[in-house]
């Protein structure tokens, strides 16, 4: 017997059994599903190499988050990001400082000197005193996390990998949101923007958050409520586009934070 007549009987005992498995129902087809409308994430578009592009054509390994997945996965600051993003630890340090490690990479000294092994940076640029352990997500784009040495494209202090904030900007439609939360010991939390067109080349943005709370822990000796919240940061946005091929883009940012928080 031939090569390919054995081939051809196994070939047909091989269907015939897979027939009589499905059959009894010792065995399941499998069909395809199409995913939902609601459950397909657009294109994100990261600055990993200085110049913005698609994160599947980017060859580094990155994790990028979105303002959609923000919401949905309930990011709203840097400790939340530790539970979504592979080979991420966040904790407070001592006094003004906090850990972001990357890969078991970054920095837990207290110090002048103690640079960091993870750079961070808002809107592609660089920020030392960055306060990650008191500032909240509000009005964002997208976040990026860079795996890896960075130092190439990103300057010192990246020898972990990057963090990069990148809010969103002024456009040529108006729009608006507010959201409000109500808690237990008088929490209050405020956010939302408000974008402005002016014109064919103008346009401005406007973006607050506001977070209050009574402190929850009592100091025996003094009998005072401590480790409560007092914090609000506003951001600013003017946008000047000339033309298609001229972006500039003048940012303020201000936040104060008053809180009396054990860490």
């Amino acid at each position: 017997m031939s090569t390919n007549t054995h081939l051809s009987f196994f070939k047909t005992l091989l269907q015939a059994t897979v027939a009589l498995l499905a059959s009894t129902g010792l065995i399941l087809p499998a069909w395809s599903q199409d995913s939902p409308a609601d459950e397909i994430i657009e294109e994100i578009v990261v600055i990993a190499e200085r110049l913005g592009g698609s994160i599947q054509e980017v060859p580094t390994a990155i994790t990028a988050i979105n303002s959609v997945m923000m919401d949905r996965q309930q990011i709203e600051n840097t400790s939340d990001m530790q539970l979504t993003v592979p080979n991420v630890s966040y904790s407070k340090g001592n006094f003004t400082t906090s850990a972001f490690q990357i890969r078991g990479i970054g920095n837990t000294a207290v110090g002048s000197t103690a640079d960091s092994g993870v750079s961070v940076h808002i809107n592609d640029m660089p920020i030392e005193s960055h306060r990650l352990y008191a500032v909240e997500f509000f009005d964002v784009e997208t976040i990026s996390i860079l795996r890896g040495p960075q130092g190439t494209l990103f300057g010192r202090n990246a020898t972990g990998g990057l963090l990069n904030v990148t809010t969103k900007k002024p456009t040529n439609d108006f729009n608006a949101s507010f959201e409000a939360e109500l808690g237990d010991y008088n929490s209050q939390r405020f956010k939302g923007h408000i974008n402005v067109p002016m014109g064919d080349t103008f346009s401005a943005r406007l973006a607050g958050i506001m977070t209050q709370r009574d402190g929850y822990t009592t100091n025996l000796f003094t009998g005072n409520d401590i480790d409560g919240r007092d914090m609000y940061s506003l951001r600013g946005t003017l946008r000047f586009q000339p033309s298609d091929r001229t972006t500039i883009d003048l940012m303020v940012n201000y936040m104060k934070d008053d809180s009396d928080r054990s860490r």
